[in-house]
């Protein structure tokens, strides 16, 4: 459900960005994380019954385990794993006879999507299990100008980061920080595919998103990694050259390569790309000054 829409219907509705408990006033969620308000004193038996309809769609969307588990941060994970990404996606000048086709193209270019979330009226996460990693950037980006002519849309992808079941945050945390921040992203119109650490350093300019989970996170992996902090500041002093890097590191070079694409797989970080490096080397910044 859209918030413009709905407002049109009740213009005394207030918008949340939280869920609010307030006495006489019914909570609908909405897309993107938002909650409407309404006064039931104000409503018609027929709207009440409109809306228990609605919240009805909502509750059967959030009935799906993998929903629960990652949005809601509730239950337990529907099965084992030990990596997961997400890729989200918003929609826009589509035509909903094409939404059905798109999605079955989409799940096609992702072997290992487990499900797919519908999070809002545009809004859609594609759950990919990572235990095996595959790369997906580039077939997005190699893709993307077909797809959106051939169903006659317009896409906002963002590829999040490959997280751990057993990691140092709660998983819904780190998801919900990610949500926020395409959420941000493409409500300012942006569109494209574009990767996490693309979007980090974006919002480090425009001070909108808290990500305060997600840098706790990632600088604790890199801590945690044998030799990485040292990996990304001499890929940082050297711009991002292996042969250069190895021999100040005084590693075989086929040693640091190895090291770097066992990061990728943990991460979904590839150090020899320079956005990837620069989000790296922001997070220990505060070590070497």
């Amino acid at each position: 459900m859209m918030a413009k829409e709905l407002q049109e219907w009740f213009p005394e509705a207030q918008i949340s960005d939280q869920p609010v408990e307030k006495e006489g006033y019914l909570t609908l969620p909405l897309a993107s994380q938002q909650w409407i308000l309404l006064e039931e004193d104000g409503l018609s038996e027929r709207e009440k019954q409109l809306i228990s309809l609605l919240t009805q769609e909502e509750e059967a969307i959030s009935s799906n385990p993998w929903y629960a588990y990652l949005v809601e941060g509730k239950r337990q994970a529907p099965q084992v794993f030990k990596k997961i990404q997400l890729v989200y996606c918003h929609l826009s000048y589509f035509q909903q006879e094409n939404l059905s086709s798109w999605l079955e193209m989409m799940r096609t270019l992702f072997p290992n999507c487990q499900t797919v979330l519908q999070v809002g009226a545009q809004e859609y996460i594609f759950v990919l299990l990572q235990d095996k990693y595959t790369s997906v950037r580039r077939i997005l980006s190699d893709t993307m100008e077909a797809l959106e002519y051939d169903f006659g849309l317009r896409l906002s992808i963002m590829l999040g980061q490959v997280w751990s079941q057993t990691g140092h945050q709660a998983l819904s945390d780190l998801i919900k920080a990610e949500r926020d921040l395409f959420k941000t992203w493409w409500r300012q119109g942006h569109q494209g595919v574009h990767t996490f650490s693309q979007l980090y350093l974006w919002s480090m300019g425009e001070r909108l998103v808290d990500l305060k989970a997600i840098k706790e996170c990632l600088y604790q992996m890199i801590l945690d990694q044998d030799q990485i902090q040292e990996i990304i500041l001499s890929l940082w002093e050297n711009s991002a050259v292996l042969t250069k890097t190895a021999q100040q590191l005084f590693l075989h070079r086929n040693s640091l390569q190895y090291k770097i694409d066992k990061w990728e797989e943990l991460t979904g970080l590839q150090l020899k790309d320079l956005t990837d490096l620069t989000l790296c080397y922001q997070l220990i910044l505060s070590d070497i000054l």
